[in-house]
């Protein structure tokens, strides 16, 4: 039945209602469209008649919409917001897009290239505004695989089959110790000097989380230190390992950007030990709005990578 309605429907008579709500009357739509009062009502009534409801009171000054003339015109306004904004698709009048792009991104995503990326999209794309919120990998995975409204850019090992993605860029952890660890002031360190060493561990490393291929490093090279404090937020793991409870793998790009990165020293291999990816997903059943597809055709063509 929708999709029967949906080919039949004129939308042109759709935008007839928006105008007769935005003016009040009548004789004022008339007006503004430039067509006589008859043929306002007329298309009126066979908007009516397809939808086979009454959509205005008429006789109200101004005139006034049914409930579901409230509601055929929410969607109304909603669909040609989406129409005309396409003008914005060409070129030069990339300026006129505007609304709302919510995402949702996971803490700590250090990268020059997506800084980068977001002036950019400012200077492209000045009225779009960007609502963020930062959530753990996991809630953005179960926000967006319930169809919220929103692109997430995260960490995932377990995608959700209704999800689409596209990868970003890959993050590389390399192993810290701290100011306060023994092996901050030891000359020639060789890899075989951590084997034994206390760890301080990420929650999600455990094997098929988002941190798993730490985990996979160091049970395949023999790294079999007891882990001496576990956490959850990255900000707490630079503390303890700048306060020596133990030696722990940090994204390279996160540490270059706090102020504790002379308080803390790189360790072997120097190649790293795990490329952990960054994607950017959306619910492959949920409609994108205009502004959300713009945003991830832009951001994926920039290339982040790094």
């Amino acid at each position: 039945m929708q999709k029967k309605l949906a080919d039949s429907l004129n939308w042109a008579l759709l935008h007839v209602l928006i105008i007769i709500y935005e003016e009040g009357s009548i004789s004022a739509a008339a007006d503004r469209l430039n067509i006589t009062q008859s043929a306002v009502s007329q298309n009126l009534k066979k908007l009516e008649e397809q939808l086979e409801s009454q959509l205005v009171i008429r006789n109200t000054k101004p005139l006034e919409l049914t409930p579901i003339g409230r509601y055929c015109l929410q969607v109304a306004q909603m669909m040609f917001t989406e129409i005309t904004s396409i003008e914005a698709m060409r070129g030069s009048n990339s300026h006129l897009l505007e609304g709302v792009v919510k995402l949702l991104v996971v803490s700590r995503i250090h990268n020059p290239k997506y800084n980068q990326f977001l002036v950019y999209f400012k200077k492209k794309y000045p009225n779009i505004t960007l609502d963020l919120t930062v959530k753990s990998s996991m809630d953005i995975l179960n926000n967006l695989n319930q169809k919220t409204p929103a692109i997430g850019i995260c960490l995932a090992r377990r995608i959700p089959e209704n999800l689409n993605k596209e990868l970003l860029f890959n993050q590389r952890y390399y192993l810290y110790c701290g100011y306060h660890h023994p092996l901050f002031l030891e000359k020639e360190l060789s890899f075989d000097s951590l084997l034994k060493e206390d760890f301080i561990a990420f929650n999600s490393e455990d094997i098929g989380d988002v941190l798993s291929p730490i985990t996979v490093f160091k049970e395949s090279h023999d790294l079999t230190g007891r882990v001496s404090a576990y956490t959850n937020n990255l900000d707490e793991a630079v503390r303890l390992i700048y306060t020596g409870y133990g030696i722990g793998a940090l994204p390279d790009q996160f540490i270059a950007a706090t102020h504790l990165e002379s308080k803390l020293r790189r360790l072997p291999p120097k190649k790293g030990i795990a490329d952990v990816p960054v994607y950017i997903f959306w619910h492959e059943h949920r409609p994108l709005s205009l502004l959300e597809a713009k945003f991830i055709e832009e951001i994926v063509a920039f290339d982040i990578s790094l």
